[in-house]
């Protein structure tokens, strides 16, 4: 059996809900198995499903995403003991201990001094005796320190060393590369760092902005069998971010039963480095090791080598943290000239509105219900126009992906050609349709594919401006692609403006326009899978081709456990 208990009060109580079954739901909808009445959830956010011991959670495209701890998931993921589920503003720790457990666990629990989630403890001044061996000014490169390089006449198992360090850093790189994630980086870091340092224990912590409090995001232990806890001093963590320097340094056992015996606390004294993670004078965290002198010791070469590594991993933290924030300032621009397109476009209905309400209340002044007949049809366009506006908003701002369903493609296209056949035959436009034989069903929304059609056929009678013109309609199957053509010879899409066409309030036509049924078409169409490409010349027409490619095969895959502490191999 399995719980998920809230984290905090956020009107959703303390009493903890048990994982019934093997598929549960979560969002802000009765029908949930798990409804919480938050704004912040979506009515029906993510689902928990249990395969085989392990239990997946997955995002059902909800509006502000399903996290486990802290990071956005984008496909199933394997919730293990004590993670953090968030939902909008709920967090929920994912547990297997039922309530009665947790309860004698908390009764049990004798820490001396706060232990943070992973394990971490940050001993205060007073509670640990640590000696500072050697400091090294952090530097924001990677230069390779000199004595990496053996002079003439060293050893040979020197110059092994200096080589196998030299590679990590080679292959630092690589894992910055190829590291998709934060997180990812941080693991794949600390395990080059198990493999080139004598380490028995090791922690990264981070900081969220600068000054912010440290968190353990990766802990290692060496050995399988050592204790879960990993204490470590506070003031060396604290002068190694306060004044980014990288510290050697010497801590004795803390333990009260070895004290009186020198020799059990000369057994236990440890070796330990803290080395803070510094770019551009900000510092991101600290990974922080340590091991028994009895069997290692480290070395200002350790330290050299572990204050490298720290600043390129740095280095990368400080560039995520850069993409982020461009991609943020991205998006406000994209909603600030939603804005703006949006308020232009209600502008322009509104002026339209008003003028004929202006007449409209004349003529009813003047009593004359000639002029009431004349001008009531301009405020019902004004209103019809704005309802259009309000429909294409919304569903621009939809969300959530259609329902696909196997459909023919040739059917949809009659269809739409025989709603749009009077509007065709009042604009003195002739469609001609080419459609194959051998188009194959494909899982479609045929009501986005109708208004992309429609879409594509009212742009083309608008470019003939009321002078008529020609429409041919056709679809292939090519390469296993259904392709659904739509041309006109009309008068073409100038240069200048062909790179924006797809851009949202961005029209050819004035006030004539929204600007969203270009945005809109390509929309529907990815939804679908598929794609939209256009070619055009100026005086002679304009082509839009619509591929829907098969659909994609569904992958199958191992459920693999999760685990913050691994072990790891020997010291190279």
């Amino acid at each position: 059996m399995a719980y998920l208990y809230p984290s905090k009060e956020l009107n959703i109580g303390e009493k903890p809900f048990e994982l019934k079954g093997r598929v549960v739901t979560i969002g802000r909808h009765p029908n949930n198995d798990i409804s919480l009445l938050l704004e912040s959830v979506s009515r029906f956010h993510a689902k928990l499903e249990l395969v085989g011991s392990h239990w997946l959670v997955t995002d059902l495209n909800s509006s502000n995403g399903t996290f486990v701890n802290g990071e956005r998931i984008a496909s199933p993921q394997v919730l293990s003991e004590g993670d953090v589920l968030t939902l909008g503003q709920a967090d929920l720790i994912f547990s297997f201990l039922s309530p009665e457990e947790r309860a004698r666990q908390a009764r049990e629990a004798t820490t001396p001094t706060p232990l943070t989630s992973s394990g971490v403890n940050l001993l205060p001044e007073g509670e640990s005796a640590s000696t500072i061996l050697t400091t090294q000014r952090s530097v924001e490169a990677t230069p390779l320190p000199a004595r990496f390089l053996p002079e003439v006449g060293v050893d040979i198992a020197a110059l092994r060393k200096a080589n196998a360090r030299l590679l990590a850093l080679y292959e630092l790189n690589e894992i910055i590369r190829t590291s998709s994630t934060t997180q990812e980086l941080l693991e794949r870091s600390m395990d080059l760092v198990f493999e080139c340092l004598p380490a028995d224990r090791g922690v990264i912590m981070t900081v969220d902005a600068p000054g912010g409090a440290l968190q353990p995001q990766v802990v290692r232990f060496r050995n399988p069998s050592s204790s879960g806890e990993l204490a470590i001093s506070k003031t060396i963590v604290d002068k190694a971010v306060r004044e980014q320097v990288a510290i050697l340094s010497r801590d004795a056992s803390i333990d009260s039963r070895f004290k009186g015996s020198e020799s059990i606390i000369a057994h236990d004294i440890r070796s330990t480095m803290c080395v803070p993670m510094v770019s551009k004078q900000n510092v991101h965290g600290i990974i922080f090791l340590d091991c028994k002198e009895s069997v290692h010791s480290f070395t200002e070469d350790d330290l050299a080598f572990l204050a490298s590594l720290a600043n390129d991993l740095a280095i990368s933290i400080e560039n995520a943290s850069l993409l982020r924030e461009s991609i943020k300032n991205e998006r406000l621009a994209a909603v600030g000239q939603t804005i703006a397109g949006l308020a232009h476009n209600i502008k322009n209905i509104l002026q339209l509105a008003r003028g004929g309400i202006e007449l409209l209340d004349a003529a009813v002044a003047n009593k004359s219900f000639d002029d009431i007949e004349t001008f009531w049809p301009i405020v019902k366009r004004g209103i019809e126009r704005m309802q259009q506006l309000t429909q294409e908003m919304l569903d621009y701002s939809r969300q959530t992906k259609p329902e696909l369903v196997e459909a023919s493609v040739n059917e949809v296209v009659l269809d739409t050609v025989r709603l749009f056949e009077k509007d065709a035959v009042e604009a003195h436009v002739e469609i001609e349709l080419q459609l194959a034989d051998n188009i194959p069903p494909r899982r479609i929304d045929p009501n986005g594919l109708c208004k992309s059609l429609m879409n594509l056929l009212t742009n083309a009678v608008d470019a003939f401006e009321g002078t008529g013109g020609r429409i041919v309609i056709s679809t292939s199957f090519e390469n296993d692609t259904v392709y659904l053509r739509v041309s006109d010879n009309g008068k073409g899409i100038p240069p200048d403006k062909f790179p924006r066409i797809f851009q949202p309030f961005f029209t050819t036509k004035g006030s004539k326009g929204t600007g969203l049924g270009l945005s809109m078409t390509k929309k529907y169409i990815e939804d679908m899978g598929g794609k939209i490409d256009v070619q055009s010349q100026v005086g002679q027409g304009t082509t839009f081709t619509i591929s829907l490619p098969p659909p994609t095969k569904e992958l199958s895959f191992d459920v693999g456990e999760k685990t913050t502490r691994r072990d790891t191999p020997p010291t190279k």
